[in-house]
């Protein structure tokens, strides 16, 4: 597989193996143009990357294409994207580098030095803000204490006392500014510690097989009722400093993460996949992922529990 396809999975999840296209895309088709842009509201428009299938039994699944004519049109402007000179098959906006407009339709075409042509569009959603970080009693569902923001300390966030939290010992909520019209959120938590300590106590656990618990994972795709998202205690594997990012996803990112038969299999929770032989990429000419989302994030120090 390229470097960036569909790489929503490794930027949001970091959590999916390596796999056969086949897996992904269902039966192979040779020349067929794969996509892999996502805009996130408030953030530099992104680099796209274009490629292309290869035949079945080949010794790669797909090759980057060169040469292609590739425009994004959104927030009354159009951007020409042009080939970057170090990355085949990797494509860039034009400088100065836009942000990406909230609650914005974005128009994708690309057409190929042999004139074949892909189209696509998202609407970004609307800003996501975090306006507040509780620790609640996981019985009575009160807050305990506010922990603080980014907006307000920084990455002193992991350091402040208030933000540091014992191993299950209350629930983490993040309350939204707003309810947003989106058809699902998304969460994602990453530890951001290479070697501290494995919190979860387990008879099979030995030194060999540590390494099948991921530092990162994400949900599928969630309802956020009434702005408040609520951390998953069995999403944390490890002690250390975490960061909880909330997406508010598009139509062509959630039709993606909840028909993918791959990642939708034994995730969160979700099984809305699980009859899907390939995912549904909503790209007229080719397959992959032209999709928005908006973003916010917290952060915070797990503690492990003292017996």
């Amino acid at each position: 597989m390229s470097r960036r396809l569909l790489s929503i999975i490794l930027l949001l999840c970091a959590c999916a193996a390596e796999r056969d296209p086949g897996a992904l895309f269902g039966s192979p088709q040779e020349g067929l143009l794969v996509v892999d842009a996502q805009l996130i509201v408030d953030a530099p428009l992104p680099s796209l990357y274009l490629s292309q299938t290869q035949a079945p039994g080949r010794a790669y699944a797909i090759t980057p294409v060169e040469g292609a004519r590739i425009t994004i049109k959104g927030n009354g402007q159009i951007f020409n994207y042009a080939e970057d000179t170090q990355s085949s098959g990797r494509y860039l906006p034009p400088a100065p580098v836009a942000s990406v407009a909230p609650a914005t339709t974005y128009e994708l075409a690309i057409v190929t030095a042999d004139d074949r042509r892909l189209n696509a569009q998202t609407t970004t959603p609307g800003r996501l803000r975090v306006v507040e970080l509780l620790l609640l009693d996981e019985e009575t569902l009160n807050p305990l204490r506010r922990l603080k923001l980014f907006a307000e300390l920084g990455d002193s966030v992991y350091q402040t006392p208030e933000n540091q939290i014992i191993y299950q010992q209350g629930l983490i909520e993040a309350i939204l500014e707003e309810q947003l019209d989106i058809p699902a959120y998304q969460l994602a938590v990453f530890n951001l510690e290479k070697d501290s300590p494995l919190l979860i106590d387990a008879d099979f656990l030995n030194e060999g097989n540590l390494e099948e618990f991921e530092r990162q994972g994400a949900s599928p795709a969630l309802a956020v009722r009434d702005g408040q998202a609520r951390l998953p205690w069995f999403a944390v594997a490890f002690a250390g400093r975490h960061k909880f990012k909330i997406y508010a996803i598009d139509e062509n990112w959630f039709d993606f993460i909840r028909t993918d038969p791959e990642e939708s299999r034994g995730s969160f929770g979700g099984l809305l996949g699980d009859q899907f032989q390939r995912p549904i990429f909503n790209i007229r000419g080719g397959i992959g992922l032209f999709a928005s989302a908006a973003v916010d994030s917290v952060g915070f120090t797990v503690i492990p529990a003292v017996d």
